[in-house]
């Protein structure tokens, strides 16, 4: 078989590029549409089998490793709807191998033989592998290169490339299954050689879409994730709500590979402590939810929702949530990095006061990351200095998504209001539901209190200008944060895109300043007598001192 790439398929919300390469007539490589079998929401399978003759002729073998893969695939797409991956791919294998076994059995001169085979099902949310015999499967994901399956062949001796399991085998059948979260700019790797495996031939096939490389002796299929569909939001919180809830833990335990040590924040339903992850020799920070939780449902949605969003978005300066392979979670809790920096709380309560060349980085920062989650249909909903984490070399995560409205999904939430009231827009307090727009006014507050070192823009009785308490300051930045923090929500910047832009045309270029102009204007009817009173007392006064001359 010679080196091929292929165009790119897409079905179920994914897309992928598959590559091939390998001249041994014991290979096989495929890749189907779940539309080509008229069920478009099982995604796409790619396989690839050897086929291990044991006596007869090659062409046997040929038919085996063929017909092996094209049935897999017919049972699995053909596979009731209801049916979940793992239950469609372990019918479609069973009823596979149980026809194989027979065949061989009845009719060895036919050559048919056994036949190791390991397949990608992209389906749904998460990317499915199965795994029977001598194939390998590894997975690149920001040039990190991991094994994902271990070859089931003898180790050692005259027949080392035999396996221990494969299709037809035995009267049954073990099969290995796992699952994970692919990613767009993931590339999987499915090995088939008569070799050990080095290496340089992992890499040779890496880089087979990149540079059409053939190696020796190597059959290798290569997928890149172009497209992946985003995580459905009831399947992640039925995943996450059969996990049990534990009591805080104390310094020094050990939860699946964690080290607790110190406590960052104890509140009624949510304990967060630092750990050490022993597994991947990392720090990170452990959101643990606690029993009282479950009183509160509104809380305990808003959880599970944050797990959800943390796990799935991927969008800089928001904080991304660390996820956890099913054999390693014993419990709920949500795994975050531990970030060297202090939150801009704490910043804005120590001297020197933001100076305007980092205030302004720091809020278009932020301007950026509200705009991309928006671009995704998520609103933050909680937008203020405490959910901001400052980072050195400048830069700036958004945490907690604990209150973030997913509009077109969180039905039941959208008239319901979220957030801290003192950064919620007026119109939320009478239904509106969050939007752009409301985002665009708790970024306001938030950004008037960075650059005030803590009061907020308003006052008992009227909006403070921040010139008032930051006279160093120039009078274009009032005047955005005025527009941005308008009562009426249609005079505000439609979004957070928009109030960029205006922070940084008046960083660049600076708006002149109109004030001086408009003062003669903002006077009222006593200011206006006085001053003319005053000039005529003036005249009259220099009249008198002529005369006396």
């Amino acid at each position: 078989m010679a080196d091929s790439v292929i165009e790119p398929l897409a079905s179920g919300g994914w897309q992928v590029q598959a590559g091939f390469v390998g001249d041994s007539a014991s290979d096989f490589f495929a890749i189907y549409e779940g539309s080509a079998f008229g069920n478009p929401e099982r995604g796409i399978m790619a396989a690839i089998a050897r086929a291990h003759p044991t006596g007869g002729n090659g062409a046997g073998a040929r038919d085996a490793v063929q017909l092996s893969v094209h049935s897999f695939a017919e049972g699995y797409f053909g596979a009731r709807r209801t049916f979940g991956v793992k239950r469609a791919a372990n019918q479609a294998l069973h009823s596979l191998n149980g026809w194989l076994f027979g065949q061989i059995r009845a009719d060895v001169n036919r050559g048919f033989a056994p036949v190791s085979l390991s397949a990608l099902m992209f389906n749904g949310p998460v990317m499915s592998i199965v795994h029977i015999g001598a194939c390998r499967v590894y997975r690149s994901r920001g040039g990190v290169v991991t094994p994902l399956m271990r070859a089931h062949v003898r180790i050692g001796g005259q027949n080392a490339d035999e396996p221990t399991r494969a299709v037809g085998l035995d009267g049954e059948l073990a099969i290995d299954y796992a699952e994970e979260q692919a990613e767009v700019g993931d590339r999987y790797l499915l090995l088939s050689t008569a070799e050990p495996v080095t290496p340089e031939a992992v890499q040779a096939g890496f880089a087979l879409l990149a540079a059409g490389n053939n190696a020796p002796m190597l059959s290798a299929m290569v997928l890149d994730v172009l497209a992946a569909p985003a995580r459905d939001v009831a399947q992640s919180h039925a995943v996450l709500a059969d996990l049990p809830l534990r009591p805080a833990p104390r310094a020094g335990d050990v939860w699946d590979g964690f080290e607790i040590g110190r406590t960052l924040y104890h509140g009624q339903y949510t304990h967060l402590v630092v750990a050490r992850d022993t597994v991947e020799n990392r720090d990170v920070v452990l959101k643990i939810p606690l029993p009282k939780m479950l009183q509160d449902e509104i809380f305990a949605a808003g959880f599970m929702r944050e797990a959800w969003i943390g796990s799935t978005v991927r969008v800089g300066n928001v904080a991304r949530y660390l996820e956890l392979p099913p054999e390693r979670r014993s419990s709920l809790y949500l795994v975050m990095p531990l970030y060297n920096g202090e939150t801009l709380e704490k910043r804005l309560k120590r001297e020197p006061p933001m100076s305007l060349p980092d205030g302004v980085g720091i809020a278009l920062k932020l301007c950026e990351a509200v705009q991309d989650l928006a671009a995704i249909e998520i609103i933050h909903r909680d937008l203020k200095p405490e959910n901001i984490m400052l980072l050195p070399h400048n830069e700036v995560r958004l945490l907690d998504l604990g209150l973030a409205y997913l509009p077109g999904i969180d039905l039941a939430e959208a008239a319901r209001p979220g957030g801290t009231l003192r950064y919620m827009a007026p119109e939320l307090l009478k239904g509106v539901q969050a939007n752009a727009r409301t985002e665009v006014f708790s970024l306001a507050v938030t950004i008037y209190r960075m650059f005030s070192g803590g009061p907020y823009p308003f006052g008992q009785r009227e909006a403070v200008p921040l010139a008032r308490l930051r006279p160093d300051l120039p009078s274009w930045l009032g005047l955005v944060l005025k527009k941005a923090l308008a009562t009426d929500p249609a005079e505000r910047y439609p979004d957070a895109g928009a109030f960029a832009l205006a922070l940084n045309e008046g960083l660049v270029s600076g708006t002149p300043d109109p004030t001086r102009v408009a003062r003669w204007y903002q006077m009222n009817n006593l200011q206006i007598w006085q001053t003319a009173t005053f000039i005529f007392a003036l005249g009259f006064f220099l009249l008198l001192v002529r005369s006396f001359k």
